[in-house]
């Protein structure tokens, strides 16, 4: 597990957007703006929503209106929820009909939007080894060399075999 709890500010580093401007993104969005909260508590956040919204605030980054981002918002939840190939370098998005699929260099595209999720994953990976103190996946097992030598005992029936 993680060492801390994911906050808009781990949204913000890992989207490379102010707080306010993340805060501004994120208002109108109602799968991030319904989340109940507290006075001067944080909201806390998942792994898959600190992708989503890395995705989120690279769209607006390449200019698009937030109501064109909104569109895409479900459609981008369910496609990094779900299962995806080891290589899915590229999320495109097409708006008729609004849907987020995973594409590589040979796939055919169609008329849509296309966003390097390679680019984006690692930076999410980057950003957890960070916290973490390194990958969660990768985790140090302890295996190390150790020494097999014979027993007393083993060193005994070896002998006799030879000898009897």
């Amino acid at each position: 597990m993680l060492s801390r709890r994911i906050t808009s500010a781990d949204l913000a580093a890992v989207g490379r957007v102010g707080r306010h401007r993340l805060r501004n993104l994120l208002k109108d969005l109602p799968e991030f703006a319904a989340r109940p909260a507290n006075e001067r508590v944080a909201i806390e956040y998942t792994r898959h929503d600190l992708a989503v919204v890395a995705v989120l605030c690279e769209l607006e980054r390449m200019g698009l209106r937030k109501d064109a981002i909104a569109r895409w918002v479900t459609p981008i939840q369910q496609a990094l929820s779900g299962p995806r190939a080891m290589k899915a370098p590229q999320l495109l998005l097409t708006s008729e009909p609004t849907q987020a699929s995973f594409g590589d260099e040979h796939s055919l595209f169609s008329a849509g939007v296309v966003v390097d999720l390679d680019k984006i994953l690692r930076m999410v990976d980057s950003h957890f080894a960070g916290v973490d103190g390194g990958r969660e996946i990768q985790r140090d097992l302890g295996f190390e060399p150790v020494s097999i030598g014979r027993t007393k005992s083993s060193n005994n029936e070896s002998k006799a075999r030879r000898h009897g």
